[in-house]
């Protein structure tokens, strides 16, 4: 689980907002030194982070600055910039789950960045798809995806922006993240995670060091894409060199 601690005396507040906007009853004071669990971290804008605190003990949006342990909700990558790169809108679900997804991953610097962007904008063809099109039959019973019960393939069909398929990788998926509805299947994860998924992946493939390493995009789309030249190696690199022109 993570922790929070405020560095200051600091409010937790229910809307992101400076705290003269705020009316009574519409925030928590916190003393400096008070820590909190929280289950869940996501970028709200306006440099506050919206944190599910730990027990159902409420959502809240904090200050940034005024608390240790909000590294995921740093702006990485601002709606105007991913537009640009994906050539498509993008809502603010997702927008906030792609910067929970970088940083948690650690997909934090300039390189990673347009290496990332560029594969999730072709696999998920802009925006357009994060549910695999197919019915998922044909995973039925595919042990190598541990789909060992009745119904497993269509349930645990990909989903994502880089398709996380099989029971077993959604297992490990689950237990990575401490979300246990992610055995829900492809429409939860679909909707909840739809980059978070894809950076598990990226994290679980040590994509990271690749890029340190100075990979091309032909390289990562390899990796990606399991064969060389990658499907879609075109598109790849287009949104590849699109990512670089934004993201300096």
């Amino acid at each position: 689980m993570q922790t929070i601690t405020a560095k200051v005396e600091t409010k937790l507040k229910k809307r992101p907002v400076a705290s003269a906007q705020l009316q009574p009853g519409e925030f928590l004071v916190v003393m400096a030194g008070k820590a909190y669990g929280i289950d869940a971290a996501a970028p709200a804008g306006n440099n506050h982070t919206k944190v599910s605190l730990a027990a159902n003990s409420g959502t809240f949006f904090a200050f940034n600055d005024h608390w240790d342990g909000l590294d995921e909700g740093r702006e990485l990558i601002a709606k105007t910039k991913a537009e640009v790169i994906f050539g498509n809108l993008i809502d603010d679900s997702k927008l906030q789950d792609l910067n929970a997804c970088l940083n948690r991953y650690q997909i934090n610097t300039a390189a990673r960045i347009r290496h990332f962007l560029a594969q999730v904008a072709q696999e998920s063809g802009g925006l357009q798809w994060f549910q695999e099109l197919a019915s998922g039959s044909a995973y039925e019973g595919d042990l190598g995806l541990g789909n060992t019960e009745p119904g497993d393939g269509p349930r645990f069909k990909g989903a994502g922006a880089i398709q996380l398929t099989g029971r077993a990788n959604y297992q490990h998926f689950a237990n990575f993240i401490g979300d246990p509805s992610v055995m829900q299947g492809v429409a939860y994860v679909a909707v909840t995670y739809p980059f978070t998924s894809a950076g598990f992946w990226w994290y679980d493939n040590k994509l990271n060091a690749f890029v340190d390493q100075g990979a091309t995009c032909r390289e990562v789309s390899a990796r990606v894409n399991g064969r060389d030249p990658a499907n879609g190696l075109d598109e790849r690199q287009a949104y590849y060199d699109k990512a670089c022109q934004v993201i300096v």
